[in-house]
């Protein structure tokens, strides 16, 4: 495992050939989906508690924007602790031991994910939730086709008035990418081609990864 700094001073945890080369593969990966894991430690009794999230990406500063209906009590637990972790997962698929073309193949798995350490802001004024609900919107709806944002209406006052809005501050990340990297390009070729024929799953969306990071070199 190495750590290192990257150039917007965030701490980045990387190891093995697999791991995003700095912050931006991880920040890659957060930008090209949509659907988050928020986690926190529960003090009382101790466990994890975590929801899943739609969220919006802030570039300067580097933050992660979301929200939570009001009555969810993970919120209680932020406002006691606002340290949290936000984990995104990308396209993963199942590789069986005879697509390495021997009788000892290995079974493995190609998948990616990134990690996120960040410091929860809850917002709870109206014109601050709207900014997150508009900014969501933006990314995830981004043909528009609803209704002016604006408090005054009843249809968003409503609507912002039942929820908590979140600017996650990113301070540190690590990732991981395994898209077969270490094998030889005829062979990766070779799995691409099995993933897409065989269209199961996100095989496709991991045969993708497969060639992009063979075609450009990538290692990470």
């Amino acid at each position: 495992m190495e750590q290192q700094q990257s150039d917007q001073n965030l701490l980045v945890v990387n190891y093995d050939l697999y791991a995003g080369q700095s912050d931006q593969a991880a920040r890659g990966l957060l930008e090209a989906l949509e659907y988050g894991q928020l986690s926190i430690w529960e003090a009382e009794p101790a466990r994890p508690a975590f929801v899943f999230l739609h969220y919006a990406v802030h570039e300067e500063p580097p933050e992660i924007w979301g929200h939570l209906a009001n009555k969810n009590p993970m919120l209680d637990m932020l406002r006691t602790n606002p340290r949290a972790t936000f984990w995104v997962n990308g396209p993963s698929a199942f590789i069986p031991s005879h697509w390495t073309g021997t009788d000892q193949g290995v079974p493995t798995s190609y998948y990616s994910w990134a990690q996120f350490e960040v410091s929860v802001k809850l917002l709870e004024a109206q014109d601050a939730n709207l900014e997150v609900l508009s900014s969501m919107l933006a990314r995830l709806q981004p043909e528009g086709d609803h209704p002016a944002m604006d408090t005054s209406q009843r249809f968003w006052k409503g609507m912002v008035g039942a929820i908590t809005g979140m600017k996650m501050t990113i301070e540190a990340c690590q990732s991981r990418h395994k898209y077969g990297q270490n094998r030889p390009p005829q062979l990766r070729r070779h799995i691409a081609a099995a993933l897409e024929a065989r269209n199961q799953g996100q095989d496709r969306a991991v045969a993708a990864q497969v060639l992009a990071r063979l075609e450009e070199g990538v290692r990470g």
